[in-house]
């Protein structure tokens, strides 16, 4: 739009210096008229220094010189310097408004991008209302409208905006930017531009390149210690960056360019971190295209990862995508273009999808912004739509280039890049204001062992939402350590399953309902039991009505996993053993008991376990594992047990 509208002005220059060799309705002055001549004669010659030259010359011999004033707006705006062709059209307008109205949308154009937006707004109502827009059908008007409408009831309504700069740990007197931090926030990547010659003192692109560093939290200075190269073999020539790191700190998608391996400009590659070093980073082939792929983004879950394309069937230039995945980042699927309400037919970048799996932050030049790239949230619905993209305001987004913006769990900090008026970009934070933050979520860490050596395990672990069924997390704890670390929505109660080969399942939940503290993490270390006769594990996600032995539906996620566990191992004979407390008699929970355990008993053999190898029991309250003088203990008591008979 922008190269229409300046060639078309600049044709009416170049007419006007045909009339100007001989005269002007806006000068008289013979030698305004030569200087003015002169200048286009540059132009034609594309020698532009001279054009503005002579250009001012003319000026400076009649100030009122109207053509001249405009010839010297197009060579400045044909040239990108918006400030001097702004203030150029300016004077046209201030010698004759009603030269060519028309012009008015240049100036609100111009006004627009160098942040003048009460000017703007003036201008883009003169064109609407003194100019028959009919005729200028090719000019997006009614976009710059809105555009300039937004922008300017943001800078005159600003959000409370604080940044700070994340301290000397990370940022040096390179470009450092793209952060991605884990969830617990103790560990944090980035992007940093660097000399390819360590010696040299050239700032030139040519001469940089992009490597990606991490940097630890220290709990004791409260700062992000020395960044350091990320360990392994990450690292190249070449420009690495635009990176994630998940939930986690265990996984990481970057972004590298023209590898041989490559499928296009840039592609996306997936690493993992085993004995503190990162594996070589490996093409994703299956998300990969010829096009260009960057800005990759995890959801907590691990199940999607987000990022941009420029492939061919989007929307614009660069629309954002999700693409289903397996724990090695194979694609599940074809990738799902997030659709018209998140990309326009212009270009988006830069999404980061908040911990809470429903927020999307992501930059843009398609929706209504402050100027260039400006920074937006969307949300999405249990329907799976996206909501209507929000600005998040003036000064977060300024009439420059704001974009790789990221949230931390808990929803109250931003992390972001930006030169602050100074040559270089930092990595800076500030607490996000009340009305754009994303829903807190909080993490669940800790370790699987052994119950008899203590030593660490690598198990398989599943996480339900115990009211919905719904299967929240599905992953592997570390092979060293044992560790896991997930990331869970506030105010819903879990259940958590743990399984082995050679052990017996473990059965665990946890609510996270009125959490006074969620920036602290909720530990939960996971003993498991070697797989041996007469060992026992308390069904903790199993629920029956009150006094009654009918099975609640939030009991069927842990069902599935006992009738799953029975399937892998077809040799093991078990008891279900059912509990009470000891409110009642005791003639009334042993029937209450023993109805339960066969509730349970009945419901695993109408799944197909062979019902020789089960039993059941009820065994009231004479077996309590609590207190029955509380109503903690006895919740406690009311139980439902899995007993190992034999495994032969």
């Amino acid at each position: 739009m922008k190269r229409i509208l300046s060639f078309f002005i600049l044709i009416l220059a170049f007419n006007f210096a045909l009339k100007a060799q001989n005269k002007s309705s806006y000068t008289s002055n013979k030698a305004a008229i030569k200087s003015f001549n002169k200048a286009v004669a540059y132009m034609e010659q594309r020698q532009n220094k001279m054009a503005i030259a002579e250009i001012d010359k003319a000026i400076e011999k009649d100030s009122n010189f109207l053509e001249a004033w405009l010839l010297r707006a197009e060579i400045y705006d044909f040239l990108g310097n918006v400030n001097e062709s702004y203030s150029s059209y300016v004077k046209v307008f201030e010698i004759d408004e009603n030269y060519d109205p028309a012009l008015s949308f240049k100036l609100a154009a111009n006004s627009y991008k160098i942040g003048k937006y009460s000017d703007a707004k003036n201008y883009i109502d003169f064109f609407y209302n003194e100019v028959d827009t009919i005729k200028y059908k090719n000019y997006d008007f009614r976009r710059l409208k809105e555009f300039i409408y937004f922008a300017d009831n943001a800078y005159n309504n600003p959000k409370d905006f604080k940044p700070i700069n994340i301290g000397p740990g990370v940022n040096t007197q390179f470009d450092e930017y793209w952060p991605s931090l884990s969830v617990d926030e103790s560990i944090l990547v980035f992007t940093r531009q660097i000399p390819i010659n360590p010696n040299s003192n050239s700032r030139n692109p040519e001469s940089m390149h992009e490597d990606l560093f991490v940097s630890y939290f220290d709990e004791k200075t409260g700062q992000f210690s020395r960044a350091i190269p990320m360990p392994g073999n990450v690292n190249t020539k070449l420009n690495e960056g635009a990176q994630c790191i998940s939930a986690d700190g265990k996984t990481c998608v970057i972004t590298a360019c023209n590898r041989p391996d490559g499928k296009g400009s840039c592609d996306l590659y997936i690493m993992f971190l085993e004995n503190g070093k990162w594996t070589n980073p490996k093409n994703l082939e299956s998300i990969n295209t010829s096009s260009w792929e960057s800005n990759p983004s995890l959801s907590a879950d691990g199940k999607y990862l987000y990022f941009s394309s420029g492939r061919p069937g989007g929307y614009g230039k660069t629309d954002i995508y999700r693409q289903r995945i397996d724990e090695k980042g194979n694609a599940l699927g074809e990738a799902e273009n997030l659709g018209t309400q998140i990309n326009t037919a212009y270009e988006e970048l830069s999404p980061f999808i908040h911990p809470d799996g429903k927020t999307l932050y992501f930059a843009s030049r398609g929706h209504p912004g402050m100027g260039d790239f400006d920074l937006f949230y969307s949300k999405l619905d249990d329907n799976g739509n996206w909501s209507k993209p929000v600005n998040l305001g003036y000064p977060i987004n300024t009439l420059g280039e704001e974009r790789s913006l990221i949230v931390n769990a808990r929803g109250d900090i931003a992390m972001f890049a930006s030169n602050a008026g100074k040559r270089d970009l930092d990595i800076y934070f500030f607490l996000i204001p009340e009305e754009i933050k994303p829903k807190a979520v909080t993490y669940v860490k800790g370790y699987v062992y052994d119950i008899k050596t203590n030593q660490r395990l690598e198990a398989k672990c599943e996480l339900f939402d115990i009211e919905s069924g719904e299967e929240m997390i599905k992953l592997t704890t570390d092979k060293t350590t044992g560790e896991y670390l997930v990331t869970l929505p506030l105010e819903r109660d879990y259940a958590f399953n743990v399984e082995k080969s050679g052990y017996l399942f473990h059965s665990e939940n946890f609510s996270l309902k009125n959490i006074k503290n969620p920036e602290d993490a909720f530990i939960l270390n996971i003993p498991l039991q070697p797989l041996e006769e007469g060992v026992r594990v308390v069904l903790k996600n199993i629920f029956f009505e009150f006094n009654s032995y009918e099975l609640l539906q939030e009991s069927f996620a842990e069902l599935k996993v006992v009738v799953d566990y029975l399937n892998s191992n077809p040799n093991l004979k078990i008891e279900i053993g059912g509990h009470t407390d000891n409110v009642g008699t005791k003639a009334y929970n042993k029937t209450l008991s023993e109805n339960r355990a066969k509730s349970v008993y009945t419901y695993l053999i109408s799944k197909g376990i062979d019902k020789n190898r089960l039993s059941f029991k009820g065994y009231d309250f004479s077996v309590a594992i609590a207190d029955n003088e509380t109503e903690e203990g006895r919740a406690l008591n009311r139980r439902t047990e899995f007993k190992v008979i034999s495994n032969k």
